[in-house]
């Protein structure tokens, strides 16, 4: 009697035939099907275990086949076949509910392999329900193991991990979880992924080492499945079940369990179906992880080690749940490239190659300013976009000029970067409204003075950067100067929780408003770093300021620049200690008041926390 009834479907006959053949000499009954249409007439009338399935078939392909059987045998087990070029496409039909897959061209231990572990598993699963089905106290294991194997069902790591500790908490009855997870198997970090119940996020830690929890949390957890141990940060000897994660024998994540809905301690039942939940969960995350990481590296371009739009896309989303969830901030930098012209004496060919050869130099020198946490992607506009995590807009403004001094010591002759950002929650909480604030910095970047007057940029000090933008200001009444000062003052300080770096130089003019303004707010804090550029007296003013007492910078001629997390501005005066009206410079130009606040650090050697 065969092992087991196999259904091939292939439009090839080789492949056919050599399906058969393998696994026929392995003992299982094999039927084949040379299209999608005879393996659906097939199975109205047969049964089988396994259906292996090509992706690539005329008519109904492998994708709709699989959609197809689903709907009438939702418990089916199917193994996709697939190339190497199809592995996106091989990746999707997993999402809906393929077993698994096998790259072309297959050899016979890779085929018998597969089916194997998924016979086993449908035998655990059969062996299961035959127990049920005897006797009524395991009732309880199968409701577990269904809720446990529906989590294979999700190739998503997050929603997978919110999914596990809901189940967990489930079938412990604790009104609080917590799960650490590593960035990838055998990484010794691991991060808050998810939560559930009466959990406060801000007193969770993001980021623990594994050592550390097996170490310090729970005790014995290295030689066992779970622990019950004291919470960490409870004296009164309140206890938590901590649950390992574990896949291949390596301990993926931690769960925390506590908060038990009757106030009792955990019992060895819940040990016991806790264990049980998350050896089969730690398998389910296991295989999100290597398909993310499969998914990824077919989205990802070989040379410029940049991912696709669409992949930075959903990379966003995901962003913005987390940072919904845990109250972060992240930033979306667009690095864009003023390509030049052709040349005219190299072949079309050539200079093809010498702009991708520009392109890939510039992707490299980007990846080595981001963080590990960081993505970069290449969009279809010839430009780079990244993906900065719990990065605010002056972060974002820090990153971009690390790259721009990168590429300039990189190849000053090549297209000089041109940067746009924007932050969530400040310019938008979905990913249309982050890009189109985007699109519309990138527009007015190309109007900026700086493009304009590109001399303000190449300019080695700043003094006559400000004369030059003093000569296109305008005439105003002095008490304009002042109530300007006392409004970004204040506006800087309304907003405690935004920030940014804001240089005064209040000049002789300025300074008792100046004096007075920061009188007014003593007391009360806020996230902007203040550099005022003055004399040296004792004065009594919020931590957040600095007194800069000698400079490069004629600290005489009064001026403003505020960049940040909100709108950005600078103004610039005249010393003109009697006249009524004075000649004023004020813009809110974003990309000339980035350049002025990054060109000021510099020139005071002054230091921005990023």
């Amino acid at each position: 009697m065969g092992k087991a009834r196999i259904l091939a479907v292939d439009d090839q006959r080789y492949f056919r035939e050599l399906i058969e053949g393998l696994l026929g000499d392995e003992g299982y009954l094999v039927r084949t099907a040379a299209s999608g249409d005879e393996a659906l007439r097939i199975l109205e009338r047969e049964d089988f275990e396994v259906v292996i399935t090509d992706l690539v078939m005329p008519g109904i392909d492998g994708t709709e086949l699989v959609q197809k059987i689903k709907e009438r045998l939702p418990d089916q087990e199917i193994v996709m076949v697939t190339g190497v070029v199809d592995v996106k496409t091989a990746v999707e039909a997993m999402k809906q509910g393929v077993t698994d897959y096998i790259l072309k061209p297959f050899d016979r231990v890779v085929l018998l392999e597969s089916i194997r572990k998924i016979l086993q598993r449908r035998r655990l699963r059969d062996e299961h329900a035959r127990l049920v089905e005897e006797n009524l106290e395991y009732m309880g294991v199968l409701s577990l193991f269904e809720r446990a194997v529906a989590l294979f069902s999700n190739l998503a790591v997050e929603p997978l991990a919110e999914r596990l500790v809901e189940g967990l908490c489930l079938e412990t009855r604790a009104q609080s979880g917590v799960l650490w997870l590593a960035e990838e198997p055998g990484a010794p970090q691991l991060r808050l992924v998810g939560a559930r119940g009466l959990v406060r996020l801000d007193g969770e830690p993001e980021r623990v080492e594994l050592d550390e929890v097996e170490a310090a949390w729970c005790p014995g957890l290295r030689a066992a499945r779970s622990v019950v141990a004291a919470m960490p940060e409870d004296a009164d000897g309140v206890e938590a079940l901590y649950v390992a994660v574990r896949a291949r024998g390596e301990t993926i994540g931690v769960v925390r369990l506590s908060d038990r809905l009757d106030g009792e301690r955990f019992t060895p039942g819940d040990r016991a179906a806790a264990e049980k939940f998350c050896e089969l969960g730690g398998v389910a995350l296991h295989n999100a992880m290597r398909f993310q990481a499969l998914e990824r590296r077919s989205l990802r371009d070989p040379e410029t080690r940049a991912y696709s739009r669409g992949y930075f896309d959903d990379a966003v989303r995901n962003e913005i749940q987390k940072a919904n969830r845990f109250g972060h901030r992240f930033s979306v930098l667009r690095i864009g490239f003023e390509l030049d012209s052709p040349r005219a004496r190299l072949p079309e060919a050539d200079e093809l190659a010498r702009r991708r050869a520009l392109l890939v130099s510039h992707a490299r020198q980007i990846e080595a300013a981001l963080r590990g946490t960081d993505l970069l992607a290449a969009g279809d506009d010839g430009a780079f976009y990244a993906l900065l995590p719990q990065t605010d807009s002056l972060g974002a403004g820090i990153l971009a000029q690390r790259i721009r001094e990168g590429i300039r010591e990189l190849d000053v002759r090549g297209p000089q970067p041109r940067f746009a950002n924007a932050t969530f929650p400040i310019d938008g909480t979905q990913l249309e409204a982050l890009f189109r604030v985007l699109d519309e910095r990138v527009a007015q970047a190309r109007d900026s003075l700086l493009v304009a007057r590109p001399e303000l940029m190449r300019s080695q000090s700043l003094d006559p950067v400000f004369d030059r933008m003093l000569e296109m200001g305008s005439v105003e009444p002095m008490e304009i100067e002042g109530q300007i000062l006392r409004f970004v003052l204040e506006d800087v300080v309304r907003r405690p929780s935004d920030r940014g770096v804001l240089f005064l130089s209040p000049g002789a003019r300025w300074l008792p408003e100046l004096l007075e303004t920061l009188q007014e707010l003593r007391g009360r804090q806020g996230r902007t770093q203040i550099f005022v550029l003055a004399e040296s007296e004792d004065r009594e003013a919020p931590p957040q300021v600095s007194w800069l007492t000698k400079s490069r910078l004629d600290s005489r001629r009064p001026f403003v620049v505020y960049y940040g997390d909100g709108p950005a501005y600078a103004m610039v005066g005249q010393v003109a200690l009697a006249a009524t009206r004075a000649a004023i410079f004020q813009t809110a130009d974003r990309a000339l008041v980035e350049h002025l606040a990054f060109e000021l650090q510099r020139e005071l050697g002054v230091r921005l926390t990023d």
